[in-house]
């Protein structure tokens, strides 16, 4: 019987225009951030074309050298601070010199992978300074980049491969954008009247005079409302992920992505700040880093809308649980711009889960100065919250008299 009233909640739900408007809607969104990915890679490959750079740096050298010309028609620079600046610029144009030969090569060797030649150029720069460091704490930094750069060349993984516009790029844009922007706004306008706009036609009625339970007619509701959620907006990200990787490729799953970043507060100048621990942090797998994201995104879609689920059992009008809904994630959004105070203690807060990047990274306690914001923290909080805003909806419903 349980099943036989899924199957009718899915019938309801696809017999909506609302459903095909809101599905219309962030297919469109989702193009649109296609777009935008593919306009930043294009801007990347502009700004970093070889050609280009080299061009910058020889009007860069032409300025400098008509600087140094300048100066040495200046009467009012001294003899000892004219040689001294004049020396001091020929070096920098012997800089942008050396570098303009190394752009010259990688053009004349753009098809043999010249990235290798720069991330290994780069991991000797490294080594020479760790081997001249004896800070502890920039011999840990300079080991985790040398790692990182290593774990590039192993995979054969360009340096640059976070700017190109590739499939799981794309999901790594879609999980963060989507679930921080449109994600509980969106929540609301699909779910908001799927209980409460059935008190006034009276469908709750006929439900109920069914052989079945109070708690299993919301039950089901509940199950379709988080079954459909998740297939929308995973289901069309995951098609929008193949759609790109079949398209401009996939990329790398295994490029290194850093999590773990941990803050401390500190005393400066009679002050509590919060710092940055130095060298906190360890490095993932792009791949590991998606489903660390995703598996927030799910709980944050399961959370939410078992927090509209609730509005809309209590409220016995679409409009007043859409208002309820859309006022208060809206209010709170704009308490937690406002007020620092706030942000310490929105780690309690279900409706700030929704930043999945800065979540995974760590860096979510340096943007809210509350350092029990961990990734732990909102899986547990989440769970007891959407445990909680079941229940009280099973008890509201149960005890309610449907006068309908």
């Amino acid at each position: 019987m349980f099943l036989a009233l899924v199957k009718n909640e899915f019938i309801k739900l696809f017999a909506k225009k609302k459903t095909y408007i809101v599905i219309l809607l962030f297919i469109a969104l989702l193009g649109i951030l296609v777009a935008v990915g593919e306009g930043s890679e294009n801007s990347y490959l502009r700004n970093n074309d070889p050609k280009m750079r080299i061009e910058n740096l020889e009007n860069q050298i032409r300025y400098e050298t008509e600087y140094i010309e300048n100066m040495k028609k200046d009467e009012n620079i001294s003899k000892e601070d004219l040689e001294a600046q004049i020396n001091s610029s020929e070096q920098y144009i012997k800089d942008l010199d050396n570098q303009i030969q190394s752009l010259k090569i990688q053009v004349e060797n753009a098809s043999k992978d010249y990235w290798k030649e720069d991330a290994k150029r780069q991991i000797t720069d490294l080594n020479e300074s760790l081997a001249n460091t004896t800070n502890q704490d920039d011999k840990a930094y300079l080991s985790r980049e040398i790692k990182k750069i290593k774990t590039h060349l192993n995979h054969n993984i360009p340096l640059d491969e976070g700017n190109m516009n590739y499939g799981f790029n794309h999901f790594y844009l879609s999980l963060g954008f989507i679930t921080l922007m449109f994600l509980g706004f969106g929540l609301v306008l699909f779910n908001s009247d799927n209980i409460s706009g059935e008190y006034n036609p009276g469908t709750l009625k006929f439900l109920l005079i069914q052989p079945v339970t109070r708690i299993k007619v919301l039950l089901s509701k509940f199950v379709v409302m988080v079954l459909s959620s998740l297939g929308l907006i995973i289901g069309i990200q995951t098609l929008f992920l193949v759609g790109v990787g079949l398209i401009k490729g996939f990329g790398s799953l295994y490029r290194p992505m850093l999590v773990g970043i941990k803050y401390e507060y500190i005393m400066e100048n009679g002050q509590e700040i919060l710092s940055r621990i130095a060298n906190s942090g360890y490095y993932i797998s792009f791949g590991e880093y998606l489903l660390r994201m995703l598996f927030l995104e799910i709980l944050s879609i399961i959370t939410i809308t078992a927090f509209i689920y609730m509005v809309s059992t209590i409220s016995k009008s679409s409009v007043i649980s859409m208002t309820i809904g859309i006022g208060i994630f809206l209010g709170s959004t704009i308490i937690y711009n406002l007020s620092h105070t706030y942000r310490k203690f929105s780690f309690f807060n279900f409706l700030h889960y929704t930043d999945v990047d800065s979540i995974v990274s760590g860096t979510i306690v340096g943007n809210t100065g509350a350092l029990n914001f961990t990734y732990p923290i909102v899986v547990i909080s989440s769970l007891i919250t959407t445990i909680l805003f079941i229940t009280i909806s099973c008890v509201f419903f149960k005890k309610r008299d449907i006068l309908i």
